[in-house]
């Protein structure tokens, strides 16, 4: 194998995967700011998403909250890599992740990006803004093509004083803003090296609600890059940890799928 191609093997295995039903990117269009009012479209369709939409790892009790969302918002599809939230906006909307995945990042005065949480089904964003009534204090970009649902701030405000469901869901949602917060901060902040980041990162990626039936298996539809970006370390570093997983037997790759061959060891490293 020469140098060229080494090189295209690994950065393959990193691509974003292809989500299928989905639209590509010039299928989309998106507003440069979540306006409710604008029509969305898939190449002249309106859209249309089923209740569940196959990932969503909601809890049953929450089926009736999302229900009065959905009436209350409207449904907005993203391509993969796509800012939805900035850093500093007004928070004029909660959004309900209702398919794929995103990254949920820090932005330093440098510019210095870290990515603290991800956001999977069932997350719903902005709800702590909201209510405090302040700007965004993270960024949010989409790590794959993704549906998200938009509900306006005084929509949801009302919901919250008539709707018990949906308070109980702002209450859980606060809940876990608050232990994803201090998962990022002990990932970030008390890991003694950057192989016990790491190995954080991916035990927490095995919590992903997942369509597949593959055990202890990780989809990375992400860059060496930005994977460097959820440990705050360098993109050099982090592919040279890779590769020690992989010859200490803790992980194997094929392609874009990593799995997790030895979870017991992999936690203990993480600490």
């Amino acid at each position: 194998m020469t140098i060229s191609q080494a090189h295209e093997a690994r950065q393959s295995s990193f691509r974003t995967m292809d989500m299928g039903p989905l639209p590509t990117a010039q299928a989309m269009r998106r507003p440069s700011t979540l306006d409710h009012s604008h029509g969305w479209s898939m190449q002249g369709q309106p859209i249309m998403c089923p209740a569940d939409c196959g990932e969503c790892n909601c809890p049953s009790s929450n089926t009736g909250a999302i229900a009065q969302l959905e009436k209350a918002g409207q449904l907005h599809p993203y391509a993969a890599r796509i800012a939805v939230i900035h850093h500093g906006e007004p928070a004029n909307s909660v959004l309900l992740v209702r398919r794929g995945k995103l990254k949920l990042s820090l932005i330093s005065r440098r510019g210095r990006c870290v990515v603290f949480r991800f956001a999977v089904p069932g997350d719903l964003l902005g709800c702590s803004s909201v209510l405090n009534q302040t700007d965004h204090e993270f960024a949010a970009q989409t790590m794959e093509p993704s549906i998200l649902l938009g509900v306006p701030r005084n929509r949801f405000l009302l919901l919250l004083q008539t709707s018990r469901e949906v308070n109980s869901f702002a209450m859980n949602t606060l809940a876990h803003d608050h232990e994803a917060m201090l998962r990022g901060i002990r990932r970030l902040g008390m890991s003694a090296s950057i192989r016990e980041r790491l190995a954080q990162l991916l035990l927490n990626c095995l919590e992903w609600p997942r369509t597949d039936c593959l055990p202890l298996s990780i989809r990375m539809n992400w860059t060496y890059g930005e994977l460097a970006d959820m440990v705050n370390s360098s993109r050099e570093t982090v592919t040279r940890i890779m590769r020690q997983f992989e010859r200490e037997d803790l992980i194997a790759r094929r392609g874009s799928l990593v799995i997790i061959r030895n979870p017991a060891r992999l936690k203990i490293l993480a600490g």
